[in-house]
């Protein structure tokens, strides 16, 4: 018994203690976008689709609500730091036809939804680019497959580019607002001239590794990096193939969106997974990595947001 109470004394004490002990902090999340916070659109079959947002190391900050049904695809932000998402058409009830969905939402850089911005939309918008003077190009995946540019107190203008196995599926804007690069899920980087409305010559010097291009972004030098099947794939400025990536983890892959960081390292999704990576453009290693935390094949594209001149 005396032994018993002095257990007794003694765990008493230590709870004492432990109470006087200050409580770790609690990260709350962040309100407004920051620079190098990185953001997923994930599909899900119950509403569509949603956005991570997520701590320049991957984290998770919190989920943007979206007040635009249909499912999620591809992303951009524009030079004030608001974040552009692509719908795809959706339906309701019984019918085939696209009764929602078939546009593009905005949010403010505190992740709220402005709702629907622009038209003239065919089928599918997938893919987005804003160009230095603030137009926004939307890459549409079906139907024409034709490039919608939306500028400020214009009516939408289209560009009737060469498509191979979709339309301009996935896109971005060289620096001088003419010349725009985009995939058709085939096995070429694709390249269309805005300024003079005029289709130009396949970008890559042979076929793409891996046969089914995606995501791709310009790199300063010129050159692209460009999701291709089973791996990622750098161009120089002459579009010869210089380097592949690849993550050494055993699982199966298929790259889709992919984004530069700006410090010479860049995040890409493995749609069969649904795991992020960051990678360095240089050596290839993988850096970090996070998995959405939904199921294989839901993770779309990824972006990343800047501090000053967000595309």
């Amino acid at each position: 018994m005396k032994t018993g109470r002095g257990l007794t004394r003694l765990g008493l004490a230590l709870i004492g203690v432990f109470l006087m002990l200050p409580t770790p902090p609690v990260e709350a999340a962040r309100a407004t976008f920051g620079p190098g916070d990185v953001f997923v659109s994930v599909q899900s079959p119950l509403q569509g689709g949603l956005v991570q947002w997520r701590n320049p190391d991957g984290t998770l900050n919190s989920v943007l609500a979206g007040a635009v049904p249909g499912p999620v695809e591809g992303m951009a932000f524009d030079a004030a730091g608001n974040l552009y998402v692509t719908h795809w058409c959706a339906t309701i009830g019984l019918t085939s036809a696209c009764t929602v969905g078939n546009t593009v939402e905005k949010f403010t850089a505190s992740g709220v939804s402005q709702g629907t911005v622009g038209s003239g939309y065919d089928c599918n918008p997938h893919a987005l680019t804003f160009d230095a003077a603030g137009n926004l190009y939307v890459g549409q995946a079906d139907c024409t497959g034709q490039i919608v540019e939306l500028s400020v107190g214009q009516p939408p203008a289209t560009y009737a580019v060469a498509a191979e196995n979709r339309g301009s599926f996935w896109v971005d804007i060289t620096p001088d607002g003419c010349t725009i690069f985009y995939t058709s899920w085939g096995p070429n980087v694709k390249r269309f001239n805005a300024c003079t409305n005029t289709q130009l010559a396949d970008f890559n010097v042979a076929p793409m590794p891996g046969g089914e291009t995606q995501g791709l972004r310009v790199l300063a030098d010129g050159g692209v990096l460009v999701s291709s099947g089973a791996v990622i794939a750098r161009l120089d400025a002459t579009g010869a193939l210089v380097q592949t990536y690849s993550v050494a983890t055993g699982e199966a892959q298929y790259w889709a969106g992919l984004d530069l960081v700006g410090d010479g390292t860049f995040w890409a999704i493995n749609y069969y997974t649904s795991n992020v990576y960051k990678l360095d453009l240089t050596t290839g290693a993988v850096l970090a990595s996070f998995n959405t935390g939904t199921a294989a094949q839901t993770a779309v594209d990824v972006r990343v947001s800047h501090a000053a001149a967000c595309r």
